[in-house]
């Protein structure tokens, strides 16, 4: 099965720098579960890889964060990381390491752009960092995890908010229009292994932002997100 793909992990490898000794770790990383729903094929999805790997990441940033800013108090620290590691952060850096070329899904997902879309690129990223955790160990994924993270990290930690996005379009939307934002809820899709939730957030009846993710909170960070740049370009006429 694995020399089905071999291109693709052979690239795969090139993109990410590192050379797996366990080839079938990273193929099953790069596979997403609409393939195997459409091909009914013995490969494995990403899916407890992208479980694993999201527990180290989170690991090695907060350890990073710890380290890296004594004078930071608990709540600033938490926010940082939230700030750091959310669903448009991680898919931007697979966007720069190109790896949605290399994602195996099924040929549905392809044509509604699933190359392109956060949430998968999100937990293909997250997946890899697992693989790369069971092929290497822990050094090797700490430093792959830095290469990817040092400019975010600092350029994130300059900012005058650097709180995660819920909490800072609601600062702004007090500030600006003197209410909260209320979330909800408007959509589910796709089978319980892999459901997809998106949220909504309004101001009274207006809608600012619409954000999907694997998770309610991660849907409703990435409506937050939409939000604040809608009211960042409205605020700036």
């Amino acid at each position: 099965m694995r020399n089905k793909f071999k291109k693709s992990i052979e690239r795969a490898e090139k993109k990410l720098r590192i050379t797996f000794t366990n080839k079938d770790l990273l193929l099953n990383s790069l596979t997403h579960t609409s393939y195997l729903a459409e091909k009914k094929e013995g490969l494995i999805t990403n899916e407890r890889l992208e479980f694993l790997g999201d527990s180290v990441l989170g690991v090695i940033i907060t350890k990073e964060l710890y380290d890296r800013f004594p004078d930071f108090t608990e709540g600033d620290l938490a926010k940082l990381r939230a700030n750091i590691v959310n669903s448009e952060t991680l898919a931007g850096v697979a966007k720069i390491l190109d790896l949605g070329p290399e994602i195996i899904m099924g040929r549905g997902t392809v044509q509604s752009g699933g190359r392109s879309t956060v949430s998968i690129l999100e937990n293909v990223f997250e997946a890899i960092i697992g693989a790369l955790f069971l092929d290497k160990g822990l050094p090797e994924t700490k430093i792959f995890i830095l290469n990817n993270f040092d400019e975010i990290i600092n350029k994130k930690s300059k900012l005058k908010d650097y709180s995660d996005a819920k909490t800072a379009f609601q600062e702004k939307a007090v500030e600006l229009i003197g209410k909260r934002p209320i979330y909800q809820i408007i959509e589910e899709r796709g089978p319980f292994h892999d459901r997809i939730f998106v949220s909504q957030v309004k101001i009274d009846d207006k809608v600012y932002g619409t954000g999907e993710g694997k998770s309610k909170k991660k849907a409703e960070q990435q409506a937050a997100l939409e939000a604040i740049k809608k009211l960042k370009a409205k605020n700036e006429k």
